[in-house]
């Protein structure tokens, strides 16, 4: 919109081959919404946008979830250290999702309250899962899922990139039978 805090999501989408010797094609999209302060949320966003994208485009696809795991674990340290060098970005971070399409197969990494869905048939599912403490709090019973829409905690992200204590990437997908 035209009014109200400074957008700090960004995202990218890439296309290419495996490789030179394997035409498989592959496609990388990512999504990061920044959390905290004054142009720093921005900031954690667009290095994790920049860093990860480059790390899956150098990678030999051999270990997609590996790859990612460890590009999440690069890129928070990485907007950690940049936020302990200046005090204007103190506590910045951000949130994050990405889905890799090789050939046939899709593995997804995220941290935080971006989500992946996938459409099928008509139908929309979620595979994704918030790391916020309503979720977790459904998770262990304290909340039913009524209770969440307007609860005071829902915005408490639990796990971010840029956090002091590196998060572990969640790379399960999370599919529901209909």
């Amino acid at each position: 919109g035209l009014a109200g805090r400074p957008n700090e999501d960004r995202y990218a989408v890439s296309s290419y081959r495996v490789s030179e010797t394997d035409p498989t094609p592959s496609i990388f999209a990512i999504i990061s919404d920044g959390i905290g302060g004054h142009q720093a949320g921005e900031v954690a966003a667009e290095m994790a946008v920049e860093t990860i994208s480059h790390m899956v485009a150098q990678s030999n696809v051999r270990h997609p979830l590996a790859t990612l795991d460890h590009a999440f674990q690069v890129t928070s340290d990485a907007i950690a250290m940049k936020a302990k060098d200046d005090i204007q970005r103190l506590g910045m971070g951000t949130t994050c999702a990405c889905a890799w399409v090789v050939g046939r197969q899709l593995f997804i990494a995220s941290v935080g309250d971006s989500r992946i869905y996938l459409l099928r048939n008509g139908n929309l599912m979620q595979l994704t899962v918030d790391h916020t403490w309503v979720q977790e709090a459904m998770e262990k019973g304290i909340l039913k899922p009524e209770e969440t829409r307007n609860h005071p905690n829902m915005h408490v992200i639990r796990r971010y990139l840029g956090s002091s204590k590196t998060p572990q990437a969640d790379t399960r997908l999370r599919l529901a039978k209909n």
